[in-house]
């Protein structure tokens, strides 16, 4: 390089100490200098060029290069290939790895050394014989130049000479390891600005182990070279082919992580133009997260590393995103950029002020591996226990037979036996279905009073007056048939949220909203109609739900319909999230009477899980954060009281195990299947 020069060449060690920050000041201190169109071009590079002028090494060769460095030699080699430029076709050299270093005496650290020990004498580095570190003679002698006497003025004004010329080198000049054979090369150069000594045992620890010709440039070669290459870079010439250090991250696929390469090190670039990863990688951030994480992976970085990105606020669905890197060689640090399009925001990762992770990226691969739990769809299974006679009450054959062919039948009892539940079966499944050893007699006798039912109850809300219209129970009665429930009843329910009126002939009592919720949340099985109830439940505001009421019913809808999970966005999801946590801490200090459906709710919103998989993971979703955070709350207040009433003692004995299995499925490592069976079942117990 050169005051007023257009263009300028610095030449690098190929060393790990010339790395990406190097680069950088470098850069940076040539721009103070105000030094135009500056490449940085590795010394091994600049030497090549150096012997392709000259003709030593030819097109088509591959070419080994040892250049003497400061800790003992740098060794690289070279696929010498055509390029055609702007003015012509050239021959240009492509470096496709890292140089590997040797260290050893023969280093010029180490030569530099020796010289300063030699010109300090046996008093050593003192403030009085500083000055003689710095002569001339020191560095001339280190690199086998010719010394002479050198008279120097001391700090204090006295004059002191310095002579190494009788001076020889008290120690071998070696390497601390055998060097390569270089058989896959057609030629190796030897590049070094010594002489003398060092040079010529240099020659040596190669000349002795090459198979192939060694051709010992001159100390002038890479300084040529440099020139070589300022005249390509003003003709718009390649100069040479460079590697990038391959930058990788994790994707994933459904439940499965794997490698993903922002940079190929197959890839080869021309010196000075821009990479761009040619695709980028797309990630997803999940709903509810307000920071972004991404782990980031550099070939000559020891570790991996974890980079966060702070959001204003939380996403409100699953964002995402791109993530690519633009980079020359040898010019400092990549940008590893990243663009949310649908947040309008592009962001750049600094590697610096990512946390490094000291474990091998296989081993941060395989840890996000693995299927997160999804608690399994709620089925109430059927059995004929309900249908035959105990000794305290008559089954439901016997009031089909009954009650089938009255005038007015008794809806209440009907009801009852339908909500009956002996040995954990219904008479009839959540799913709608009868028990197989059914009749069909009986299921004709069950069908006819379903018509009468819904008569009854169309009546009713007509304001009609006859028999069992007075109250619910013909209602009741439908609702307990679970899916088998005919259809308009749904909609008459959905009515009677929307209308929000006590006039309603459904809701003459307050405590008529409990069936109305609950018996919403029973008998839907249409998906329109299942998404016509999770909007009308969400247009309410949800602040003011009754535990028993739209708590109740949402929870049944989300535990027992494959599809109910997928008509939720992530805004919906935050906002019944709320709401399962505010039930969970309005039973804090109580005796938890109104914790039924608190933790039904939340196994509910868990299998959200089955449209989005990695969502509400404590430790990564911060809507699951609290979750974990309230289920502990509510396990040491349970556990930690000295006395309590029987009746509390009993549902902490229910609902420990639950809570247990619940903070599992929060975690994602869920492993009971039956957890909402098991909570059903706690919640529905006396």
């Amino acid at each position: 390089m050169g005051h007023g020069a257009s263009f300028n060449v610095i030449a690098i060690d190929d060393t790990p100490a010339s790395d990406e920050l190097v680069q950088e000041h470098l850069l940076a201190a040539s721009g103070v200098a105000r030094l135009r169109n500056v490449m940085l071009v590795w010394r091994p590079v600049l030497a090549v060029l150096h012997a392709l002028d000259q003709k030593l090494v030819c097109e088509g060769q591959t070419v080994g290069v040892v250049t003497q460095s400061a800790e003992g030699v740098s060794l690289q080699s070279f696929d010498l290939r055509p390029a055609h430029g702007k003015s012509t076709r050239v021959v240009a050299p492509e470096r496709r790895r890292t140089g590997r270093s040797v260290s050893g005496p023969l280093g010029f650290s180490s030569l530099v050394r020796t010289a300063r020990y030699l010109a300090l004498g046996e008093d050593g580095l003192s403030a009085r014989t500083a000055h003689r570190a710095r002569a001339r003679s020191v560095g001339n002698f280190a690199l086998g130049l010719p010394v002479s006497p050198e008279v120097l003025r001391q700090q204090n004004g006295d004059w002191d000479l310095v002579d190494l010329s009788d001076e020889v080198w008290p120690t071998a000049l070696t390497l601390d390891e055998t060097l390569p054979d270089f058989s896959e090369c057609d030629a190796v150069l030897l590049e070094t600005v010594a002489e003398g000594a060092a040079a010529e045992a240099l020659h040596r620890a190669v000349a002795q182990v090459s198979k192939s010709p060694l051709i010992r440039l001159t100390p002038y070669a890479v300084a040529r070279g440099a020139l070589v290459a300022a005249r390509r870079l003003g003709s718009g010439d390649p100069v040479y082919f460079d590697f990038l250090p391959r930058i990788s991250t994790i994707v994933f696929s459904g439940n499965s992580a794997s490698n993903f390469d922002l940079i190929d090190a197959k890839e080869t670039l021309e010196a000075g133009r821009l990479y761009r990863s040619p695709v980028p990688a797309e990630l997803a951030i999940p709903g509810g997260q307000n920071q972004i994480s991404v782990y980031l992976r550099k070939d000559a970085a020891p570790w991996p590393r974890k980079a966060k990105l702070e959001l204003d606020k939380p996403l409100r669905s699953n964002t995402p995103v791109s993530l690519w890197v633009e980079q020359k060689p040898a010019a400092g640090r990549a940008r590893i950029l990243m663009e949310a399009r649908d947040l309008g925001r592009s962001f750049t990762i600094d590697w610096d002020e990512a946390t490094e992770e000291k474990r091998s990226w296989e081993d941060i691969i395989d840890s996000q591996h693995g299927t997160v739990s999804v608690p399994s769809r709620l089925v109430l299974p059927c059995g004929l226990d309900a249908w035959h006679d105990s000794e305290r009450a008559d089954g439901l054959f016997t009031l089909l037979d009954k009650e089938t062919d009255r005038r007015n039948p008794d809806w209440d009892t009907l009801a009852a036996k339908l909500s009956q539940r002996p040995f954990g079966k219904y008479c009839i499944s959540s799913d709608g279905d009868l028990p197989d050893e059914i009749d069909p007699e009986y299921v004709e006798h069950l069908d006819r009073l379903t018509e009468r039912a819904i008569d009854v109850t169309q009546r009713r809300l007509r304001g009609e007056v006859g028999p069992g219209t007075e109250d619910n129970a013909a209602l009741k009665f439908l609702t307990w048939q679970f899916r088998r429930c005919p259809e308009p009843v749904a909609g008459w329910l959905i009515d009677c949220i929307e209308a929000d009126d006590r006039t309603h002939p459904f809701v003459h009592y307050a405590a008529s909203w409990v069936l109305v919720f609950q018996g919403l949340g029973r008998i839907i099985k249409d998906e329109k109609i299942e998404q016509k109830a999770i909007e009308t439940l969400l247009s309410t505001k949800i602040e003011d739900w009754v535990w028993n009421r739209q708590s109740a019913g949402m929870a049944f809808l989300l535990s027992r319909s494959d599809t109910a999970p997928f008509l939720l966005n992530r805004y919906d999801v935050e906002r019944l999230g709320r709401r399962a946590i505010a039930d969970f801490k309005r039973n804090l200090h109580g005796e938890y009477t109104m914790f039924n459906y608190a933790p039904f709710l939340m196994a509910g919103l868990l299998r959200w899980r089955r449209k989005e998989p990695a969502a509400l993971v404590a430790g990564t979703d911060p809507l699951a954060d609290e979750f974990l955070k309230i289920i502990l709350r509510v396990e040491d207040d349970m556990t930690g009281r000295d006395r309590s009433s029987p009746n509390f003692a009993r549902r902490r004995s229910k609902f420990l195990p639950i809570l247990k299995d619940l903070k599992a499925e929060v975690q994602g490592n869920g492993s009971n299947p039956d957890l909402l069976l098991d909570i059903y079942s706690v919640s529905s117990s006396k």
